[in-house]
């Protein structure tokens, strides 16, 4: 951590030092390499769920401060073909963090580009099967949203990132990658009668995903597709995917394994446009989503949850968790509207809102999940402050809803590069 703390005391010097963090390799600037680095700090109250549990105290009550995302990028066309990327970092370092705080390989991969239409690549990668899957972080319109896309997410892959190939390439209007991936291997023990992560041999892991630009195309350069354009782009596009891993899923049968194949299926449309001289904007992000990962499965998440495991009398668990993925349907939407700009205030605002409803095999009522927000951006998703209001419903062990409880969360990103 304390070269981080150097290279973060030392960003600011870099960028008054020169431009940005960029140098040209040829005098055309067609091959280059730069590189930033960003940092989204939160401050948060939670209503916490009912049982739940902070170094082993009770609480019902959570407030903290901590860095979200931390994210520090290198990247360069090092000739007209060969392109590599690296994004290093790590999420939620909060007070129950210390022991695990560290600085990871999130992407690293090279690819080349045998033209526009077709490029191979290798290396860990974050291209998935479906837009919402491989958003990126920077400039997301909503604080987490959605999150549920990222199904697997730290149980056979590394925030989402695993090793393998890919192809890519864009053909007109119409952007496509495929992938192959090698999952990591999960060391959980399988459970009776109770669906889980396979402790097994992975299979590889595969993936496609289709996009069709109507207006602006949009850039598949890197795996990470903007949550909104703040006005700057007009944008329209209706995307496919998939995603299959055979055995990758489990449960014990009289101490029998017996294995599930995963799979998942999305379609999803994203619009994001100016409405007006004044560049007002909307965006809106909708989407379905099927998903199998065998019987009646349903994995409580809780984005930067700093509760203790295994909190009792409730299906959620402690802290913030809710039932965000399983077997089922899930739809989200999301919506945020950018008001025009103001002679008297450089700084944009952008109200938003996104829900998920999800139809879990192992839950007997929907889930719905929602929030409800405010972006300030005072240089785009550069320098931006934002509120959110989260609601997520609590389950009792016969898998009804029995509350539902909040999260109020203030977040400041900043960019350096």
């Amino acid at each position: 951590m304390k070269r981080l703390f150097l290279l973060l005391a030392l960003a600011p010097s870099l960028m008054w030092s020169q431009e940005n963090l960029r140098k040209n390799l040829s005098e055309d600037g067609k091959t280059y390499i730069k590189a930033n680095v960003s940092a989204t700090l939160w401050a948060r109250y939670i209503d916490a769920n009912p049982g739940t549990m902070v170094n082993g105290s009770g609480v019902s009550r959570i407030t903290d401060v901590s860095i979200r995302r931390l994210r520090i990028g290198v990247q360069g066309q090092l000739t007209p073909r060969v392109y590599v990327y690296g994004l290093f970092g790590g999420n939620n370092y909060n007070f129950t963090s210390k022991a695990k705080d560290k600085i990871g390989i999130l992407d690293l991969y090279a690819d080349y580009q045998f033209a526009p239409e077709f490029t191979v690549g290798l290396g860990k990668f974050g291209w998935n099967g479906s837009r919402n899957a491989m958003k990126a972080s920077g400039s997301m319109m909503g604080l987490d949203g959605p999150a549920f896309p990222l199904f697997t997410v730290n149980m056979n892959d590394d925030a989402v990132r695993s090793f393998g190939g890919f192809a890519k390439g864009q053909i007109q209007n119409l952007s496509y990658v495929f992938t192959i991936k090698s999952p990591y291997a999960v060391t959980t023990a399988e459970k009776e009668g109770v669906v889980g992560y396979a402790k097994n041999a992975p299979h590889k892991q595969y993936s496609g995903h289709l996009k069709y630009d109507f207006w602006e195309k949009e850039s598949n350069k890197t795996p990470y597709t903007a949550g909104t354009y703040v006005g700057a782009k007009k944008v329209l596009n209706l995307s496919l995917g998939g995603v299959y891993q055979k055995d990758m899923m489990s449960e014990l049968q009289g101490g029998v394994p017996k294995y599930y194949d995963y799979k998942n299926f999305s379609a999803e449309v994203f619009l994001d446009t100016p409405l007006s001289e004044r560049n007002d904007a909307i965006t809106v992000n909708a989407g379905y989503y099927f998903t199998d990962f065998g019987r009646d499965y349903v994995r409580n998440v809780g984005n930067n949850n700093v509760a203790d495991a295994g909190a009792t009398g409730y299906f959620n668990g402690g802290g913030n968790a809710y039932p965000m993925m399983g077997t089922g349907s899930s739809f989200c939407l999301l919506g945020g509207y950018l008001l025009g700009k103001s002679e008297n205030c450089n700084a944009r605002i952008q109200p938003n809102f996104g829900i998920q409803y999800s139809k879990f095999d192992g839950l007997k009522d929907p889930m719905i999940a929602y929030d409800l927000g405010v972006n300030v951006f005072f240089k785009g998703h550069s320098n931006k402050l934002s509120f959110c209001y989260q609601n997520r419903p609590v389950y009792n062990l016969q898998k009804e809803v029995d509350s539902r409880k909040g999260v109020f969360i203030l977040q400041y990103h900043i960019v350096l590069n």
